[in-house]
């Protein structure tokens, strides 16, 4: 298949969808293979319920393998959980800081990867240190660098930024916090699913994942990869039977706890989530990661060079990779556009003092002109 045919494909698996999804950086539309596999999957456990256990528990296997060989990560150090937020804890409340230590993240953050490293430090002593940004919103490398001094143990930080869509170079940043000592934590869900990404490939100890962004599948499944070393400091928040590999069994107290990330998934997980994640990514894959970033730098380039012309105030830079487009309206025009939007049924976000569309590569050429109109009628 051709790189066109599989984009097409992968556009067509959208194109019932109503209104202009342009906030897909919040949370984007499910496709019609997530939606068809859902209804199955609900069918068939309004039918059948546990009777369908003995064929689709061992299912659980090959999504975690598909998950591994997306991300580019080993399945042993591949673990379900209810959502970006709660990986990220795992992260912080579970890596066994001690007062004097110390941990470094940015004031740009999402609250979900802000509020982990305040409430670890907070309990156990450790000193948190938030890098500040410059007053147009970059974020110097170097100023965060020079953060990270030994004696930092966690360094909690987002590939790509949710406001600006700013992208942070891993490759430099985690070879740095390696070199004196300190482990890199990724919250990645604004990048998995619109840029490539290999786990195994960088510097990166934690990546944390969530599938209702830019994998277009539903809330309340997210995911992480641990490196091996790092998993074996991080201690369980929560425990059950498969925190020890126990399903099905007494409780044994000689049991050892499970040595792979599955000792993170205390209990049963959810069908429809898992399978839902399952097809977003095979749908994904098909389309394959080049096409899909390509397509997202398309769409980007031809929104914000309508903007510029416009003569709008890009608050992303113009060549910045990724679907992530923020801007600035004057409060009048702004005001304007907020209602329009809601006529027209565009999904967008308002975030802090900047309008963010968030451009995926379902969307087309038509939609971004629409928008544009919008934003000329209102300028």
């Amino acid at each position: 298949m051709s790189n066109l045919d599989s984009l097409t494909e992968y556009k067509n698996e959208f194109k019932e969808r109503v209104g202009i999804h342009f906030n897909n950086a919040g949370a984007a539309p499910i496709s019609q293979s997530v939606a068809e596999r859902i209804s199955s999957v609900m069918t068939r456990l309004q039918f059948e319920g546990s009777r369908v256990d003995p064929e689709w528990i061992p299912q659980f296997r090959q999504v975690r393998e598909r998950l591994a060989n997306f991300i580019g990560a080993d399945v042993s150090e591949v673990a379900f959980i209810q959502n970006a937020a709660s990986a990220l804890s795992t992260a912080a409340l579970g890596f066994p800081l001690k007062p004097g230590d110390g941990v470094v993240t940015i004031d740009q953050e999402y609250a979900s990867n802000f509020y982990p490293w305040k409430v670890a430090c907070d309990r156990s002593g450790a000193k948190l240190t938030v890098v500040r940004s410059e007053a147009d919103h970059t974020l110097s490398l170097d100023r965060l660098k020079a953060a990270i001094v030994p004696g930092v143990k966690l360094v909690g930080v987002s590939w790509v930024q949710f406001q600006t869509g700013a992208i942070i170079d891993l490759k430099a940043l985690g070879e740095h916090c390696h070199s004196v000592g300190a482990s890199l934590v990724v919250d990645a869900i604004q990048g998995i699913g619109q840029l490539p990404f290999s786990f195994r490939d960088l510097p990166v100890d934690f990546v944390a994942g969530g599938a209702h962004k830019w994998l277009c599948s539903l809330h309340g499944q997210g995911f992480f990869a641990a490196k091996k070393e790092f998993l074996k400091k991080l201690q369980p928040l929560l425990v059950g039977c498969g925190t020890f590999n126990r399903f099905g069994t007494y409780a044994d107290p000689e049991a050892a706890m499970e040595e792979s990330a599955r000792k993170f998934e205390p209990g049963g997980l959810s069908y429809a989530l898992l399978f839902a994640l399952d097809s977003a990514i095979q749908v994904q894959q098909r389309a394959g990661a080049p096409a899909i970033e390509a397509e997202i730098a398309r769409l980007s380039r031809l929104l914000r060079t309508g903007l510029k012309e416009a003569g709008v105030d890009l608050v992303t830079p113009f060549d910045q990779r990724g679907g992530i487009t923020s801007f600035r309206l004057s409060m009048e025009a702004e005001a304007k556009f907020l209602r329009r939007a809601q006529e027209d049924r565009i999904a967008f976000a308002k975030r802090g003092e900047f309008l963010r569309l968030s451009l995926h590569a379902f969307c087309n050429d038509e939609e971004v002109e629409r928008v544009l109109g919008v934003v000329r009628e209102v300028r």
